[in-house]
């Protein structure tokens, strides 16, 4: 069980990127790499180098205490630093709180070593979340209930300005939610609804219903542009508002400079004792009302990514996807299809890009599975992921993706 302290609503921390460059340029000149320091965030950093396959790394090293007990992810031999500084090709890693550069680097200098590179207790630590395999309680999926949006935003990474008219099917939905309640014996961090926009399901209660049946303590997130909210107070399905109150139903709102009656929607979340959170920015820690940014996720049309660049990205080990059957690690990967129907391109994910649900046999799976590079990471171009311009509609070009 791992002790990276994550919370399962928030982006993780991202290592910067230029620092994993440096890092993975460093590996590469060097002919024997050791990691300073001996710990849990240590071995993340070890999986981070394995995973890119730029170098084996040959051990760690400490100061003092060589123990090697106690390995969570793979065992290597843990030397003194007085055992290895002196012999030739070693390039040191240093992965040690920032507090201990103090000590360390004066005592490099002092030995006359020169061959290492050090990391900022931001990258450090954003390696070790993203690689560390998540616990239960950490665990989320999303799903989404339609493809297409009533609102059409530029650069959704859903595509669903792109998309045909597309629903969920009421019994691929079932099925697929009680596989995975069965796998993870009915308990889970979190699920979120989604889309598109998932208010237009025409079974939409249903589906809420069916969630919380087969997930009795699951928080249950539906994620929503809130235009037909108020609306759905009054519908064929029933009232929207009593199944969210029922059902325990958390409500995220995510806010658009649009004519919409916001306060309204507090008002009636008020009114039914439902549990509300609007926000412009809906992975802030705090909720806000300012102006909405619109991220540019640019896509490598070529699939030349580095592998390395991964863990830089906010959907890695975070938002994985259940759709028809199959566990996708994120929502651009689950729905490259409309991207390529649109563009008539061919991003193509293999076998090794998803997991079959229905193959899987233990929560564990979907962790590791997480935690991993797959190979569709090569098309998401992260060196050119950015905040882009104020919320705007889409103009449904390629140009908002390249």
């Amino acid at each position: 069980m791992s002790t990276i302290v994550r919370n399962k609503h928030w982006i993780n921390r991202l290592p910067h990127i230029y620092e994993i460059d440096d890092l993975i340029a460093f590996c590469r000149k060097n002919k024997r790499i050791y990691i300073y320091g001996r710990g849990e965030a240590q071995e993340w950093l070890l999986r981070f180098l394995d995973m890119c396959g730029v170098v084996s790394v040959e051990g760690y090293v400490v100061s003092y205490d060589p123990s090697e007990s106690n390995f969570c992810y793979r065992k290597l031999p843990v030397k003194l630093i007085d055992d290895i500084i002196n012999q030739p090709d070693v390039g040191i890693v240093l992965a040690l709180c920032d507090r201990y550069h103090g000590e360390i680097i004066p005592m490099f200098r002092d030995k006359g070593f020169e061959n290492w590179i050090s990391l900022t207790e931001h990258t450090r630590l954003g390696i070790a979340e993203q690689m560390a395999p998540r616990n239960k309680d950490e665990m989320t999926f999303e799903i989404s209930l339609a493809d297409h949006c009533n609102l059409s935003c530029q650069m959704c990474d859903h595509f669903s300005q792109l998309s045909d008219p597309w629903f969920v099917d009421v019994e691929q939905f079932k099925k697929d939610i009680r596989r995975m309640a069965e796998i993870y014996d009915h308990e889970i961090g979190a699920i979120s609804l989604l889309g598109g926009e998932p208010t237009l399901h025409p079974h939409l209660n249903e589906l809420i219903e069916y969630v919380r049946e087969q997930f009795p303590e699951t928080e249950l997130i539906l994620l929503t542009n809130g235009v037909l909210l108020t609306n759905l107070e009054n519908s064929s399905q029933g009232n929207l508002w009593e199944i969210l109150k029922k059902n325990h139903v958390h409500v995220t709102v995510t806010v658009y400079p649009i004519k919409l009656d916001y306060i309204a929607i507090e008002k009636k979340a008020a009114e039914y004792g439902v549990s509300l959170k609007l926000s412009s920015d809906i992975h802030a820690v705090e909720a806000t009302k300012q102006t909405k940014i619109s991220d540019k996720h640019a896509m490598d049309l070529e699939g030349k990514v580095p592998k390395e660049h991964c863990v830089h990205c906010l959907y890695f080990n975070k938002f994985n996807v259940v759709k028809d059957g199959r566990y996708y690690m994120c929502p651009v990967q689950a729905h490259i299809n409309i991207f390529n129907n649109r563009f008539k391109k061919n991003l193509e994910y293999a076998e090794s890009d998803y997991l079959d649900i229905y193959e899987v046999n233990d929560w564990h799976e979907f962790a590791e599975f997480g935690s991993k590079w797959v190979p569709f990471c090569r098309f998401c171009d992260q060196k050119n992921w950015k905040h882009d311009s104020n919320w705007k509609p889409s103009t449904k070009s390629i140009k908002e993706y390249v």
